[in-house]
């Protein structure tokens, strides 16, 4: 697991993240999720989605700051980290395109807030499937529909570019 601190919001505490292969309980999470179980205190977020943890960190970010200032868009923090990684401003649609699914068998499990002992017993706890290094993202991404969702220019190859892209399509949905 690794864990960073949000310097915009301070009071929120770290944003916690952690890798997971070989899931095996997606559908029994994928219905918890559908039930607004509380007891899932975290957000579950297809891996093959994320290009780099800073795209996690931002989407982590805007949802303290919104939940800091008390304009959420969506029904909790989970949601919202998840709802800030899309493109665009449907929320049904953002949590299906990045949120976890019955056939996801890697995730990123994102919690802002805690004690990073605790997050860490409580997300191993709930997913059953290995801890990995985030430098298994590489392994993981899905170029194809990342290019899809974000509308990235064909032209655009290389990673730090498209990750550039990404970021700039996420802070856009915010700009009226």
């Amino acid at each position: 697991m690794e864990s960073y601190p949000i310097e915009v919001v301070p009071n929120a505490g770290d944003v916690h993240m952690a890798c997971f292969i070989s899931v095996k309980n997606a559908p029994d999470l994928k219905e918890r999720l559908q039930a607004q179980d509380k007891s899932l205190t975290f957000a579950m977020v297809e891996s093959n989605l994320i290009m780099d943890v800073v795209q996690l960190l931002v989407a982590a970010t805007r949802a303290a700051k919104d939940n800091d200032t008390k304009k959420l868009s969506t029904q909790s923090l989970s949601s919202e980290i998840i709802y800030n990684l899309s493109p665009t401003k449907n929320i049904a649609e953002s949590l299906k395109r990045f949120g976890i699914t019955e056939d996801t068998t890697s995730l990123i499990a994102v919690k802002i807030g805690g004690d990073p002992i605790e997050v860490m017993e409580d997300m191993s706890k709930t997913v059953d499937g290995i801890l990995v290094s985030f430098s298994k993202l590489d392994q993981e991404k899905d170029i194809k529909r990342l290019r899809q969702y974000y509308k990235i220019d064909p032209k655009v190859t290389e990673d730090k570019d498209i990750l550039n892209w990404i970021i700039g399509a996420m802070a856009m949905k915010n700009v009226q």
